[in-house]
């Protein structure tokens, strides 16, 4: 009977494997840092500004790189800006601070703007700040070249 009794006995079936929870989707990237300080006391990005007379050129490049964190070219009547910054740019010189708008990473200014010459007589340094970064930049004679050109 006990012989009987163990042959009864259940057998065991597999389960299935627990489920697997959902996977969690990706964080989207943080933000770059806001600079915690004030534009005339932050660090000045390291790199050199570089003059082409042919092309009537400012670029500001730093140190290993072939691509400038800032450009100014002669455009017709203009001095065009071209960055990684996009949309709304506040541009911050010691005369006071300005809106740019870059679009596509570019703006352009009338050769005659007043911004222009904040830019090239700041005390030093200029920064231009977006949503996307903030660049803080010496001021140094190839800018003042570039504006002069395209003034004619």
């Amino acid at each position: 009977m006990a012989l009987v009794m163990a042959g009864c006995a259940a057998v065991p079936t597999p389960t299935a494997p627990p489920p697997r929870p959902a996977p969690t989707p990706a964080p989207p990237p943080a933000p770059l840092p806001t600079p915690s300080k004030s534009w005339e006391d932050r660090a000045v990005n390291p790199g050199a500004w570089r003059y082409d007379a042919g092309s009537r050129t400012a670029s500001f490049v730093q140190p290993g790189s072939a691509n400038p964190l800032l450009t100014m070219s002669c455009a017709g009547a203009g001095i065009r800006l071209t960055s990684p910054l996009d949309g709304p740019v506040a541009l911050r010189t010691s005369a006071g601070a300005d809106q740019l708008r870059f679009d596509g990473g570019s703006a352009t200014i009338p050769s005659r703007d007043v911004r222009l010459d904040r830019i090239a007589f700041s005390r030093g340094r200029f920064a231009l700040e977006s949503a996307s970064g903030a660049l803080t930049l010496p001021v140094q004679s190839e800018i003042g070249r570039v504006i002069e050109d395209c003034r004619g």
